[in-house]
């Protein structure tokens, strides 16, 4: 069933008489008490010597990651990304990752991604605490241009160093990242030494600095199906990133995938009416507070859960919504928010 927009605007309109039974507004969704995620505030364990573990996969490292970046976007290695993802994708080698000690006490923990050779690599300035001063990234300043549309990226000669930093950090204490990006890893310093390609070789022709902001929100509503219903907003956490979003059957985001059919058999399968409307999103929050802040914002709801997912199905005027929830691990906590312009009958 396909859904117009003067469709959409009689919805809205119906769902705004039902939303009492979301508590609060988009805007409030993301309590910190609720969402936090519980992150170290320094990786003193890391400085102590000893091998190093994958940093892109590493506990600690992940949650002291998120302290630093929150939900923050950006187009580095990637276009429009959370800046959180393309700094683990740049700190995932498989093989190893080095721990360098400065004469000042600060350490320096680096890594790469070892599908690109190291064109994409990243790392961690800490004090002498553990705390992360600032992250370094090495990355083409990415971004989707044509049709198709199709990521592309600076060539190696004019790589960018983004050095995300705290508020009030100087930039001469970012110098040791600035000495790190221009060391090659090992691939990319034989092209760079050879006589005939050496001058298509990567170098740091820029170097920017970014101020790391953690309180940013993690989706706007450019990413959300047209017309996106404004009472169904609360359900889409404020703290979380859209992955994939859809309307009537077709792709609204990511870019690359707009206007494309959505396929969704798990409709199909369990008996139920195609979705109107989806929202796809990961929340780096523990699954339990996602869950409990998905009962405190739908009271009333039909609630089932096991240790690793839970579903939650309402009613809001005349349409029905689920609410599925999984716990992915290290990949975060994902949300699939699905929508129905009907009510659905009982057991769909």
């Amino acid at each position: 069933m396909y859904i117009t927009l003067s469709n959409y605007r009689t919805w809205g309109i119906a769902l705004l008489a039902a939303s009492c039974v979301l508590s609060q507004p988009a805007s409030a969704t993301a309590a910190p008490s609720i969402l936090a995620m519980p992150a170290p505030k320094n990786l003193a364990a890391l400085l102590t010597g000893g091998t190093l573990p994958r940093l892109s996969e590493d506990p600690q490292v992940r949650a002291a990651l998120f302290d630093f970046f929150g939900y923050a976007r950006g187009s580095y290695t990637e276009d429009d990304e959370l800046v959180l993802e393309q700094a683990f994708e740049a700190i995932s080698d498989r093989r190893d990752a080095t721990r360098t000690v400065l004469p000042d006490g600060r350490q320096l923990l680096a890594s790469m991604n070892d599908r690109n050779q190291g064109r994409e690599r990243g790392a961690m300035l800490l004090d002498k605490r553990g705390e992360i001063i600032a992250f370094g990234l090495v990355n083409g300043h990415c971004h989707l241009e044509g049709q198709p549309l199709a990521k592309v990226c600076n060539a190696d000669p004019s790589t960018v160093l983004t050095v995300f930093h705290r508020k009030g950090m100087l930039v001469g204490e970012a110098a040791p990242l600035l000495a790190w990006a221009r060391q090659l890893p090992p691939m990319l310093a034989l092209i760079a030494s050879d006589k005939e390609v050496g001058a298509d070789g990567q170098k740091i022709a820029s170097v920017e600095y970014v101020l790391a902001q953690p309180p940013l929100p993690g989706w706007n509503r450019a990413q959300l199906p047209p017309a996106f219903p404004s009472a169904l907003l609360p359900l889409l956490l404020e703290k979380s990133a859209v992955m994939t979003s859809a309307g009537a059957g077709v792709f609204s985001y990511p870019l690359t995938l707009r206007g494309k059919k959505q396929s969704n058999v798990l409709d199909q399968a369990e008996g139920r009416p195609p979705r109107d409307l989806e929202v796809a999103m990961r929340s780096y929050a523990s699954f339990e507070s996602v869950v409990e802040r998905y009962r405190q914002l739908a009271k009333g709801a039909r609630f089932q859960r096991n240790e690793r997912t839970a579903y939650i199905d309402g009613e809001l005027g005349q349409g029905s919504y689920r609410v599925y929830i999984r716990n992915a691990g290290n990949d975060g906590v994902m949300i699939d928010v699905a929508l129905w312009q009907r009510k659905l009958a009982t057991g769909q």
